[in-house]
């Protein structure tokens, strides 16, 4: 759940994608966050989604997600298991608060830390500024 932010649909065309990459003797683990966009709007509807994988397959992972502001942790988002090595999530429905009023023009980062048992931990973010 989202202790500080919450989220908000806005259209727009697809943004790039954020991704890092972890490379172990057994593969290679990459972690790739997609939002909905980059400008989700105050007290809205906001998508996003997290996908692990190790040579292009799901995998099971332990995804511990947080907003970064300036690359301190400012909002729990948080941690999930995963067996399908997807997480997917809306703010601004019940249970998951959207971004705050306060939130709005602040440059945030929402980060996956992943851990994936026999692999370094790997990670990757998604900037947003709340409008």
């Amino acid at each position: 759940m989202l202790c500080v932010l919450g989220l908000a649909a806005c259209g727009g065309k697809a943004a790039p994608k954020a991704t890092t990459s972890t490379r172990a003797p057994k593969g290679h683990v990459r972690v790739v966050i997609v939002g909905q966009n980059h400008h989700p709007r105050v007290g809205k509807r906001w998508h996003y989604e997290v996908r692990v994988t190790v040579n292009g397959k799901p995998v099971a992972a332990f995804i511990h997600l947080q907003f970064l502001f300036g690359g301190s942790p400012v909002g729990e988002v948080g941690k999930h298991t995963v067996k399908n090595g997807v997480w997917q999530e809306t703010f601004g429905t019940p249970g998951h608060p959207p971004f705050p009023a306060a939130a709005a023009g602040q440059q945030l980062v929402l980060a996956a830390f992943v851990k994936v048992k026999g692999y370094p931990p790997a990670k990757a973010g998604w900037p947003v500024v709340p409008q």
